[in-house]
């Protein structure tokens, strides 16, 4: 499968990373809300997109906000790549005292979570509403 990026657009306080994949595009994309930085993603990851991934945590990461949460509730199912990524962004920020916050996840994603035992590595919310406030 090729993987063409076609754009990166910032309007008002989102971002848009697009992804062409298989036909359709993906889309991670970059808000702020109250006093955090928020990366929705809009579907499953997988190794294609997971370069793509890595840049808009690394542009969350890099906005200066304390608290960075991955809205995972879009998402069915997520690759060993895209946890790798995760778990490095999480140290990085760890280190510059910014909480990474992991919020929506479904069963099937929360399962993969906890056998890799990150439940007890990392924060996770319910929802963006509830990872905001911690």
């Amino acid at each position: 499968m090729r993987l063409i990026m076609i754009g990166c657009t910032i309007v008002a306080s989102i971002a848009v990373i697009e992804v062409l994949r298989g036909g359709y595009e993906m889309s991670f994309k970059l808000e702020t809300l109250e006093n955090a930085q928020v990366v929705k993603v809009s579907e499953s990851i997988f190794f294609d997109t997971v370069q793509d991934f890595d840049s808009a945590l690394l542009q969350a990461e890099e906005a200066g906000a304390k608290i960075v949460v991955i809205d995972l509730s879009g998402v069915e199912m997520i690759c060993s790549s895209a946890i790798t990524t995760v778990v490095k962004h999480h140290m990085n920020m760890q280190k510059r005292g910014v909480k990474l916050v992991i919020a929506g996840c479904n069963e099937s994603v929360m399962k993969i979570m906890q056998l890799l035992g990150l439940n007890k590595l990392m924060v996770f919310a319910d929802d963006v509403a509830a990872a905001v406030k911690l």
